[in-house]
This record gives C-alpha cells, structure tokens and sequence, in this order.
C-alpha cells in the first residue's frame, strides 16, 4: 500500500487570488498533487468548500489546523491548543492505522522579509525567533503520545506535517552555509522532533542541500528568504518514505505563499 501525504498552508484559506478563483485553485493544486491526506493550515472556513470537491473526509479543529482525508477516519486525536493541533487516525486499506497530525507553530518575530536577516543580526536573535515553534512542540510530542496511547493506538505509525514556522538544522550545516548567507545553525524547532525519534521524509531522500529547490517559504514572494519551513515528519517502521517534492506551480498562478510539501510513503500491511 502507498500513502501520499500533503502538508499545505493555503494563504487565507486559498482566498488570497479571489474568493472563487483562488480556492477553485487550491483544489486543483491538491487535486493534481494526488495526495491521499492533507494536512492543512490557514484553513479559515474554506475546507468544508475543498473538502466537497474532493470527496474527502474532513476533520477541522478551530479555524486554523485541519485534516482532509481520502480513507475513513476512526478517531480524533487532537492535543494542545486549538489552533495549532489536529490529530486524527487514518483507517488505511491493506495498513494498518494511521495517526495523523497536522500543526501550525508559532516564530517570535520576522527573520523572512527583506532586511531581516542583515550583518547586524546575532545568532542569538535567530535562535529567538523560531524558539516559540520548539517550545509549543516540545509541549505537543509528549501529549500526543499519551493521547494515542489512551486511544488504545499506541503502536501506530505516527505522521506530524504542516507548518513549523523555523527552519531544519539538517539545512544549516557547514557543508551548505555558503547558500544561508554564511550561517550554521542547529534550529531548535527540528531537533525536538528529530530527538524524539522522526524522520524529515524531505531530507531523507534530499540528502543534498539546494537551498532553491528545497525551499516551501516563499513562491510568492521570491526577495524574501527562501527557506525550508513546511515538513511532514514519520515515525514507525511500517512508514518508508518512496518520494517527497515541493509543488509551487499552478497555470493561472500559485495561490498560496507557501509551496506545498508531498511525501509518497510506503506501508507495510
């Protein structure tokens, strides 16, 4: 069995090109992707409309976070704040169930736009301004396990996607500093999650670092600084990543600011 697994943050609920125009598109780009699930941010009221046309099943929690999902879902397994956590259980065929998160992490302030990021900038200050992401994760993992646990689906191969907010210190090594303006940063935000026993599915079959190629923020906005943001992290052995790719094209225009994130996944029966 393979499973295509989608994190996208759609901009506005995909409204940002027109009411229409603009979700019409991000159905199209999901559409086109052939993702199985999706997990979503900056829903805000547009997933019931998506959800319709793709005939998935959709699970919302607040205005933000949301799961769209081609296979049943069994079970809710939300943790944390509203806002920035839904979880669900994936009944997939021929597999054996699924949990899926999908998260949105907050940054401490702009280190993105241009001028952010000048010769007067600390290392400190870069640290800063992604440490909320790890502080709400490193509070999340923990409850999330638990919650599974309670469920009575503690062996379940476990997915975390969506939109962190902070970028990998799987990027900002020595070996690719020359293509992050000269830093090597071990980013906080990453390593909770790597710490905690997953797997980067992008950077696992990307081991090569292209700055360009590998970034999600921003295709809209290209003076900004492109960066690695957008992850979909597993964990269990009967999860093998088989293909993971960056989708920031549409013909009439991306609607979105950031790329969406597709990962191909492998499940053992």
């Amino acid at each position: 069995m393979e499973l295509k697994v989608l994190a996208w943050n759609i901009w506005h609920g995909g409204r940002e090109d027109g009411e229409e125009i603009g979700v019409q598109k991000t159905i199209e780009v999901i559409r086109e992707s052939g993702a199985d699930v999706v997990a979503m941010q900056e829903t805000y009221g547009s997933g019931e409309v998506i959800g319709e046309a793709l005939g998935f099943h959709f699970q919302p929690r607040g205005t933000n976070v949301s799961i769209h999902s081609r296979f049943p879902i069994l079970a809710e397994v939300s943790v944390f704040e509203e806002f920035k956590c839904v979880g669900a259980v994936i009944d997939v065929p021929g597999a054996q169930p699924i949990a899926f998160y999908s998260i949105w992490l907050p940054y401490g302030y702009e280190i993105w736009a241009e001028g952010t990021r000048g010769p007067e900038r600390t290392l400190e200050e870069m640290l800063g301004a992604c440490q909320p992401s790890a502080d709400d994760l490193a509070k999340m993992l923990p409850l999330m396990d638990a919650k599974l646990e309670e469920a009575g689906y503690a062996d379940a191969p476990v997915i975390i996607a969506g939109d962190f907010n902070s970028m990998s210190h799987l990027d900002y090594v020595e070996e690719a500093k020359e293509q992050h303006g000269g830093w090597v940063i071990e980013w906080p935000t990453s390593r909770v999650i790597t710490d905690a026993g997953y797997t980067d599915s992008y950077r696992a079959l990307h081991p090569s670092i292209d700055r360009q190629a590998d970034r999600t923020w921003t295709p809209r906005f290209p003076a900004q600084q492109q960066d690695r943001i957008d992850f979909i992290y597993h964990r269990g052995a009967a999860l093998t990543p088989r293909e993971s790719r960056v989708i920031d094209t549409h013909p009439d225009g991306f609607p979105s600011d950031h790329a969406a994130l597709l990962t191909r996944y492998r499940l053992e029966g």
